[in-house]
């Protein structure tokens, strides 16, 4: 079913009051709580980014690391460093390879489609090394996941999403193991009604703990001035009122307003992603703010030292049901995400949860809630019955994004020179961000599009903010 995605309300800005995801529950200990760099506001920054998550954070990196970094970055944060959708997402960096080849295809064409599976592998590679390079204690994890079909449905979808890659050339050898037999397929994901399974490189990992290492290491080494409950109410530019072939443009500086104040900012980059709509209106409709759903879950014994799970997984029925799950090699406890087929209306699917109608990261779906806590005696075989203190620890909300063709927006708002936005990463951000942020850092630092290795159909070009229409499930 099509939704006019318009005819949603404005997400408005992060609520005060939201729940503690399993990583934010896990992090108290923190120095970045309630962390402000400097008492006051600068008057001015060469770069203000808003938002503190794995957006702002990797692109502050890449942008003072590199060889024209700018004098100044300043992360302006609503609420506490890496409280979005970083801090709340499943912990899994997974990319698609052959899974979304069809429909990539129908929207860009084949060999965009390709180079889209080519940016996810390299990020996960990308993601390995920065961790590495910076030695970022964050439980990385490198190994691989399982792309499961539970039905014929889906299984005949993602038949032919690979049959398709293979036949455009893309690189499966080596890469992707498909296991189509139904018994070899039960067996290998301990799932009871497994119909087929793929098996590629993937990784997990706590968010939280990336994401505040890069920060206290831009802090630390590079003078970023990090402002933590910093709401930004408006972005306003110097010479909003000239024409946009007004020469003096290429001049044009940016008025960040919050509470505590007013920034003056040669460039300004929205980290946004659900909540872009707020600043840059021109994107309602485009970016649409929506609510999910994790759970962290104490493993039964059968689930549990030498027979946890040894891959991460993503299981998929009918049209697009799917949930997620990892299984933290550090201390074995589960993170699973997903159940909004379990949801009783569309509006609970889009986040609807407050009294404005507008998505927020603080109540949940209780039936989602009864639906997680039970998911795996219900897909998985061999899961005992919940002794004390096992089963459903604790679950969580969090704020992230729809629209119709599941691919971010990176690069230079179109019409406002020096406003650059990488948001509306659809769930899956943690696959594309860090290579997104190291494009755009390259980007803004004078490069050009060729030289940052992003996919074109990622530009927030005028032709793609024209289709604001998103399919839901429901």
């Amino acid at each position: 079913m099509y939704y006019e995605a318009e005819s949603y309300p404005s997400p408005g800005l992060p609520v005060k009051d939201p729940c503690l995801s399993f990583w934010l529950q896990n992090a108290r200990s923190s120095s970045l709580l309630g962390y402000q760099t400097t008492e006051s506001l600068p008057p001015s920054a060469d770069v203000v980014i808003i938002g503190s998550g794995l957006s702002g954070a990797a692109t502050a990196y890449y942008l003072l690391v590199g060889s024209n970094a700018p004098k100044s970055v300043l992360i302006l944060e609503a609420r506490e460093a890496c409280d979005g959708a970083t801090g709340r997402n499943g912990g899994h960096c997974r990319p698609y390879v052959f899974q979304g080849h069809h429909e990539y295809k129908e929207i860009f064409g084949k060999e965009e489609a390709l180079k889209i599976a080519a940016f996810e592998m390299a990020n996960l590679h990308l993601m390995a090394e920065l961790i590495e390079k910076e030695q970022i204690d964050c439980d990385f994890w490198l190994g691989e996941s399982f792309e499961t079909c539970i039905d014929q449905e889906a299984a005949n979808k993602k038949l032919r999403s690979y049959q398709e890659f293979k036949d455009d050339g893309g690189p499966l050898k080596g890469v992707v193991k498909l296991t189509t037999n139904v018994d070899e397929a039960k067996r290998l994901t301990r799932m009871r009604n497994a119909v087929l399974t793929a098996s590629f490189p993937a990784a997990s990992l706590f968010p939280y703990k990336l994401v505040s290492h890069l920060l206290q290491l831009c802090i630390s080494k590079h003078g970023l001035n990090l402002q933590t409950h910093t709401p930004v109410t408006a972005v306003t530019s110097t010479l909003a009122s000239l024409s946009a072939h007004d020469p003096r443009l290429s001049t044009v500086e940016w008025i960040v307003t919050t509470p505590r104040g007013k920034v003056t900012a040669n460039k300004v980059v929205f980290a946004t992603n659900a909540y872009t709509a707020t600043l840059l209106p021109e994107f309602l409709g485009n970016i649409v703010p929506g609510q999910g759903q994790c759970a962290a879950i104490v493993p039964t014994p059968s689930f549990s030292g030498t027979r946890m799970m040894e891959k991460t997984c993503c299981y998929h029925w009918g049209k697009d049901n799917f949930d997620y799950l990892i299984q933290r090699p550090k201390d074995g406890v589960i993170i699973l995400g997903g159940g909004k087929a379990s949801a009783s209306h569309p509006g609970a699917i889009l986040g609807c949860t407050n009294d404005s109608g507008r998505p927020d990261d603080g109540g949940k779906q209780a039936e989602i809630t009864e639906y997680l806590k039970g998911a795996m005696g219900v897909y998985f075989e061999g899961w005992n019955d919940s002794e004390v203190g096992e089963g459903l620890l604790y679950d969580w909300t969090g704020k992230f994004n729809f629209f119709l063709s599941h691919i971010p927006f990176v690069g230079n708002v179109e019409g406002k020179p020096g406003a650059y936005v990488i948001a509306g990463h659809c769930g899956h951000g943690m696959a594309r961000i860090a290579s997104c942020a190291k494009g755009l850092a390259t980007l803004m630092s004078g490069g050009s599009w060729l030289d940052t290795g992003l996919p074109r159909c990622f530009q927030p070009t005028k032709e793609r903010m024209r289709n604001k229409k998103m399919e839901t499930t429901t």
